[in-house]
Formats: C-alpha cells, sequence, structure tokens
C-alpha cells in the first residue's frame, strides 16, 4: 500500500511539472511571436498602450494582494503582501505586452496597398541585444500617418532598388487601432 502512495504521488508530481513545463513553453513561444510581430506593427497615437499595460498589473497585482489577504496563514506581514502585490503586477504586466500588435495582426479589417516615401538608413533598428541590423527603411503608413522602421540589410536594397525608384509600395493589413506591414516593393513614382 505505502508502495502505491509512493508512485501515485510522483506520478502526480511529475504530471503537475509535465503541465507546468507545457504552459512555461507555450508562454514563451508567444511572447516570441508576438515581439517578431511588433516589429511590423504601428499603432495609432490615440491607443494607450503603457496605459493597458500598467492597468493590467495592477489589475492582476491586486487580485494577487487580496488572495494572498484571505489566505489561512501565519505570520503575514507588510513585505510579504507586498510581494504578493508585485508578483502579480509583474505577471499582469508580462501577459499583457504586445497585445494591442497581437490583435492588429490577427484581426485585420481590410487589407490595403498603397504608395509611401521612404527613407533608408545605415545602421538600421536596433535588434535586440545583438546591435543592429545593418539597414533600416523608413515607411510612413497610410493608415496611421506615422513613421515605421523596418529592419533590412544592403542586399536586399542593392537587388531591390534601381535608379529613379523613388516611392515604396506597401502591403499592409490594417484595423482601426493600427497597421501590420506585410510586404514592401520599391517603385517608380
Amino acid at each position: 500500500m505505502n508502495k502505491r502512495y509512493y508512485l501515485e504521488s510522483k506520478l502526480k508530481k511529475w504530471s503537475i511539472t509535465a503541465v507546468v513545463c507545457i504552459i512555461m513553453g507555450v508562454w514563451i513561444w508567444y511572447m516570441s511571436w508576438a515581439s517578431s510581430i511588433s516589429h511590423n506593427v504601428i499603432l495609432k497615437k490615440s491607443v494607450p498602450e503603457w496605459a493597458t499595460y500598467i492597468s493590467s498589473g495592477v489589475l492582476i497585482g491586486i487580485c494577487s494582494f487580496i488572495h494572498a489577504f484571505y489566505l489561512r496563514t501565519f505570520n503575514k506581514t507588510i513585505k510579504y503582501f507586498c510581494n504578493a502585490f508585485f508578483g502579480g503586477f509583474c505577471l499582469g504586466f508580462v501577459l499583457s505586452l504586445n497585445c494591442y500588435d497581437v490583435y492588429v495582426y490577427l484581426f485585420p479589417d481590410k487589407i490595403i496597398g498603397y504608395e509611401s516615401e521612404y527613407d533608408v538608413v545605415f545602421p538600421g533598428p536596433s535588434s535586440g541585444k545583438h546591435g543592429h541590423c545593418e539597414a533600416g527603411i523608413w515607411l510612413k503608413d497610410q493608415n496611421t500617418t506615422r513613421w515605421i522602421q523596418l529592419c533590412t540589410n544592403k542586399e536586399f536594397i542593392r537587388s531591390h532598388r534601381k535608379q529613379g525608384m523613388t516611392g515604396v509600395w506597401v502591403s499592409a493589413r490594417a484595423n482601426k487601432i493600427g497597421t501590420y506591414i506585410v510586404k514592401y516593393e520599391f517603385i517608380y513614382m
């Protein structure tokens, strides 16, 4: 009987560990996917991006604080409650990052194409911890009337841009809060 209990306990621990690892793996995949999408998304100025992230963090932080308050444990200190709030705040903040970018990507109202001005710069935008892109191209988005800098390289520019091409044809997914740039081609204007 004791051996059976031990095996069931071990199986339960492994099952919980496996579920937690799967959830963490899916979450890490989602965060990297959403982060890669955000490089091609431009939001309208009216989108309260940071207010949403902070509000989500505060809301989850308050829920964590209330949960910690109602747990029936002893020796609750101010530090315990602050840690509960801060942990919840961080969780809510991180879970809401790039939510608008994902919304623009997944739920476009229309697919649009338009001519745009452009400017090529060297070096390009930051590519995280590992420096900058080799080159960058600034495009003016018609939907949001804002500029976005996309990552590219010198070889792409040499092979696709010919002398006299003064514009860019942009294909994008757009909705009421932003635009996801699908692709662009240099054109003669």
